[in-house]
């Protein structure tokens, strides 16, 4: 039975080899020089935990693919092609924020039809492509949260879709300049984000 290092090194080769890049190229995706990689891939050292996750992520398979054997070519390829690439991820998130938009303008299209003017102020369904943009930072944050260790960006569309549902409220609801306060609820909040951005990486 192949040892742990041994496995973990020949998963990389191949996931490596697959996307076409040099050691140099991979060890600069994660900020790692290549005599570190040819040392992964030769086995005398085994990446941690967290490297392992951020690797799996980057291409898309799981931890679990990385350090289970895989006893031919073709089990390999089969098993690395059933998990969501990056690029196939990228293109659900995609679709998804398509729809919320899509969403939008029906409901735009069947207001406008509804006052038949294409006046602003008179057909108030534009504000539901004001609404849109939170729940695109939310959905967006969301999938960023499930799918990557790396929860950064997660945490900034978190952000932003708090600050931009405040600003959907105050153009919907309230208007008036004496409403400005509003905004004071995001501070609070804001920092909240902030200090579950660092707690969670550490």
């Amino acid at each position: 039975m192949k040892e742990l290092s041994q496995i973990i090194s020949e998963n990389l080769i191949f996931l490596r080899k697959k996307a076409g890049m040099t050691q140099l190229e991979f060890g600069e995706k994660f900020s790692y020089t290549d005599k570190t990689v040819s040392r992964w891939e030769n086995g005398s050292i085994v990446p941690s935990v967290d490297v392992l996750k951020q690797i799996a992520d980057y291409y898309g398979v799981t931890v679990d693919f990385l350090i289970n054997e895989h006893h031919s070519a073709h089990e390999l390829s089969v098993a690395s092609n059933k998990s969501m690439t990056v690029k196939n991820k990228a293109i659900f998130l995609g679709v998804i924020d398509s729809v919320i938009w899509t969403v939008a303008l029906v409901i735009y299209f069947t207001g406008l039809s509804k006052f038949k003017t294409a006046d602003p102020i008179i057909n108030i369904y534009w504000i539901t492509f004001l609404w849109a943009i939170p729940f695109t930072f939310l959905v967006t944050g969301f999938f960023l949260n499930k799918w990557f260790s790396n929860r950064r960006w997660a945490y900034i569309c978190l952000s932003a879709s708090v600050w931009t549902i405040l600003l959907a409220a105050f153009i919907t609801f309230l208007r008036e300049d004496i409403y400005w306060f509003i905004f004071i609820i995001g501070v609070p909040i804001q920092v909240a984000i902030i200090l579950l951005m660092h707690l969670r990486s550490r």
